[in-house]
């Protein structure tokens, strides 16, 4: 964990910008599934929800772009973390290997971030 007190505001800036673009990529990863899904040949219903709770998960981030806390990202970090953490787990229950270890990728690099930045 970085400690603000011991860190130069540009070490802090570096380290919340990484998170923030960690933490962005994987709810703009997962908004982009879910508008693949509902434009896909088995959309249901489901993809609606996944949509809807995607463009919050977005809308969080971007709330974090507006507030600029080391708080709300640390939030929205570790949230984006079991969102990834879970997609994961989907990839393996459908024996798919990119959409097993490219979430797990995110949610392993995104904790790391969120941890490294700290609450």
């Amino acid at each position: 964990m970085i400690h603000i007190e011991n860190s130069s505001f540009t070490e802090l800036n570096v380290w919340f910008w990484l998170c923030f673009a960690l933490t962005a990529a994987s709810a703009l990863t997962s908004l982009g599934f879910s508008l693949a899904a509902l434009r896909g040949p088995n959309r249901d219903v489901y993809a609606k929800y996944s949509l809807s709770r995607s463009i919050a998960l977005v809308g969080g981030v971007i709330v974090v772009l507006a507030v600029h806390t080391v708080s709300a990202l640390f939030v929205m970090a570790l949230a984006m973390t079991v969102v990834q953490a879970l997609d994961a787990v989907v990839g393996i229950t459908i024996s798919d290997r990119m959409k097993t270890f490219g979430p797990a990728a995110l949610a392993v690099l995104t904790l790391a971030a969120a941890l490294l930045l700290g609450p």
